[in-house]
């Protein structure tokens, strides 16, 4: 999606250490039940500008908030229409920069 948009560097944050820690370690020890995933990850980020980092979670309220709703299907999001919910912790985000 992100190259679809046009940007060929991207970072992705998560407020989940351990599986930051999976990513970004070469000899990190993964849970089982993840390292599939994240040697998918790993090898589609090889030929890619990509970083994954962590963020504490009061960072990541947006995407939190995003992520559950829509996981949950009470929203459709697009970049023409943001919900209110979201709307303001995104301008919340903005000021803590």
């Amino acid at each position: 999606m992100a190259s679809d948009l046009g940007f060929s560097v991207v970072t992705f944050e998560s407020d989940c250490k351990i599986l930051i820690n999976c990513i970004n370690e070469p000899k990190s020890s993964c849970p089982w039940e993840i390292a599939a995933l994240i040697d998918d990850i790993k090898s589609w980020a090889s030929s890619r500008q990509l970083s994954f980092v962590w963020c504490c979670q009061e960072q990541n309220r947006s995407a939190h908030w995003l992520a559950s709703n829509c996981l949950n299907r009470k929203i459709l999001v697009n970049s023409g229409c943001i919900p209110p919910g979201l709307r303001s912790l995104l301008d919340r985000d903005s000021l803590s920069l």
